[in-house]
């Protein structure tokens, strides 16, 4: 796959944990801390996925325990600091659904639940690619991977 452009100058963007939807006059929790907002690299990732590789990397991280941990922990830390994020900078939203349902411990990076169980969900490589260009504490194999991909 060539990309004619210059991936490192590219990084996933932050975005509020909870969002005000006018429509509905609601506050609206949000899935991931981060995002590709870059249109062609997300681009890329989705012709990745188109290819079927998620499966592949579901079945590799749930056949190896110590990748299956890593990414365990990972979900862990994104709960963690989810967490820290909301008494920080939303506790005056403290009695909305919004925050309530991301307080919940059982949600993982891009909403994933159950993620301590087997088989591992990947979801998207949108989501572990954001992850990964977003924070250096959630550098993944999966991110790695497909700007190695894309790169090529």
């Amino acid at each position: 796959m060539q990309i004619k452009f210059d991936m490192d100058k590219y990084k996933a963007e932050e975005v509020d944990l909870i969002w005000f939807d006018k429509e509905k006059n609601i506050w609206v929790p949000q899935p991931t801390r981060f995002w590709i907002l870059d249109r062609e690299l997300h681009k890329a990732i989705s012709r990745l996925e188109e290819k079927g590789l998620i499966k592949q990397w579901e079945r590799k991280i749930s056949e190896d325990n110590k990748l299956f941990n890593f990414f365990v922990n990972l979900h862990k830390l994104e709960v963690k600091k989810r967490i820290e994020i909301l008494e920080k900078k939303y506790n005056h939203l403290k009695d909305t659904k919004a925050f309530k349902v991301l307080l919940d411990k059982n949600l993982g990076i891009g909403s994933i639940r159950n993620f301590n169980k087997k088989p591992f969900k990947v979801k998207c490589f949108h989501l572990w690619t954001a992850y990964h260009l977003g924070d250096e504490d959630f550098e993944n194999p999966i991110g790695e991977f497909v700007l190695k991909k894309i790169r090529q």
